[in-house]
This record gives C-alpha cells, sequence and structure tokens, in this order.
C-alpha cells in the first residue's frame, strides 16, 4: 500500500511543482519534499524497523512519481480534456 501512496503524492507534488512560478521554488520544493515523503512514507507504513532501506526505495518511487507528475501528467491533462471535448459535441 505504500507504494500507491508513494506514486500518489510523488505525481501531486510533482504536477504542483510544474505549476510554480520560477525554477529556483521547483528545486526547493523538490529538493526538500521528495526525500521528506519517502522517509515519511516508510516510517508510516511501519517498514522503517523492519528493513531500513526501504526508505531509499520509498524515496525513488517518489521522485521518479515527481518527475512524471511534472512532466508527462500536464500532457495527459490536455489530451483528456480534448478526447471529452470531442465526444461531448
Amino acid at each position: 500500500m505504500g507504494e500507491l501512496v508513494a506514486w500518489g503524492l510523488g505525481l501531486g507534488l510533482g504536477y504542483l511543482a510544474r505549476n510554480s512560478r520560477t525554477t529556483r521554488w521547483r528545486i526547493s520544493i523538490f529538493a526538500f519534499a521528495v526525500p521528506l515523503l519517502g522517509i515519511l512514507i516508510t516510517l508510516l507504513s511501519g517498514e522503517m524497523f523492519d528493513e531500513p532501506w526501504l526508505v531509499v526505495v520509498d524515496v525513488g518511487q517518489v521522485a521518479a512519481a515527481a518527475l512524471i507528475g511534472a512532466f508527462a501528467l500536464p500532457f495527459g491533462l490536455r489530451w483528456l480534456q480534448r478526447v471529452a471535448r470531442s465526444e461531448a459535441r
């Protein structure tokens, strides 16, 4: 279940960072939020006490999802809007 949370939060983080004003702000969000979210996901799922190396996996999942959310998700959302408009006509 932690993997779904990591991907969902990462996609949301990436999409929000994409809409931020400056590049410096986007980089600082990624630099602080990605490791923080990965560590919190591992900690709250209880995996940190059994296998602490899973922090690296969760941080990687959040980072990959944030990059997808920043660069691919806006194009996918625009495509869905075009499809919905053409179907509505």
